[in-house]
């Protein structure tokens, strides 16, 4: 148990650890890939190098249409960079067409006269400057209220970490309450009860009587009148029962032996209450294994 506690303290220990900071706006996400991919852009423009740039940036346009990509901003609160993201969207999509119908060096002149550079400029400062996660204030108009990345993934690791507590508790109650019933079951399979039961032992074709001192559901302390070479599988009939046994160990006076199919609790109580020890009897204290 106290293993179980250990690790449980070190799993709960590792998963409260803060993880390095990481936006986790998707809107803010986008518009930082729009960004690098127009800078990038340019850069393939004016030097030739990087062309990856141009499917990236194509494929941004194309995954984000421009009034859903609007909503996405208002929801958020980030109104402030609507205006810079839809033009530099417009003028990237007429720079692409143009790319592919007049070639690099026509598209870059294109883009310095259409100030680009200007624009990636400010629209990148504007960006990157965005707190992460904004939300209206329901009743308050445009009022933002700023959430700060880090402490939104804390609370969010402290909740799984609680969950994770809670379900290794109640897994571990549950472990713990089964083998305590389990325990509790072979205790009462086991508890002997001392009696006076007479009994015909029948083993490798010899048969003796003798009397059970004391009995359990499980099995029986038997004390043979005569001398008993019993051992391996035996018979005993005693009360009106024929129970197949096993010989677990052997003295000069008594055989220790496990039934084969326990008593139920309800037949070891019969043959308690009709045959109860006599008054005066001696239990014998011999432990034998079930």
């Amino acid at each position: 148990m106290r293993k179980w506690l250990a690790t449980a303290v070190v799993l709960l220990t590792l998963t409260l650890q803060p993880d390095r900071a990481q936006a986790s706006c998707p809107v803010h996400e986008d518009l930082s890939d729009l960004n690098r991919a127009s800078a990038g852009f340019l850069a393939y423009l004016e030097t030739g190098k990087s062309p990856f740039y141009v499917p990236q940036l194509k494929s941004w346009i194309r995954m984000n249409p421009p009034a859903p990509l609007k909503q996405r901003m208002r929801a958020v609160g980030i109104q402030q960079v609507e205006a810079d993201t839809l033009k530099l969207m417009k003028q990237s999509t007429v720079l692409l067409q143009m790319l592919s119908r007049q070639g690099r060096l026509a598209t870059q002149e294109s883009a310095r006269h259409m100030g680009l550079r200007d624009l990636l400029f400010r629209y990148g400062r504007m960006v990157e400057a965005l707190p992460c996660d904004q939300i209206k204030e329901d009743g308050f108009g445009s009022k933002l209220v700023a959430i700060n990345a880090n402490d939104a993934r804390q609370r969010q690791q402290i909740i799984n970490a609680a969950v994770a507590w809670v379900s290794f508790l109640v897994l571990g109650g549950s472990i713990l309450y089964f083998l305590d019933r389990i325990g509790i079951r072979k205790i009462r399979r086991t508890k002997r009860y001392p009696c006076a039961v007479p009994c015909v032992v029948t083993a490798d074709g010899q048969t003796v009587r003798a009397h059970l001192v004391d009995l359990s559901r499980a099995g029986a302390k038997v004390r043979p009148n005569t001398q008993c070479e019993a051992s391996g599988r035996v018979r005993l009939q005693f009360g009106g029962y024929t129970i197949d046994a096993q010989v677990r160990w052997k003295t000069q006076d008594y055989i220790g032996v496990k039934f084969v199919n326990d008593f139920n609790f309800m037949q070891l109580h019969r043959l308690l209450e009709e045959f109860p020890m006599e008054e005066g009897g001696i239990r014998e204290e011999v432990r034998y294994g079930m």
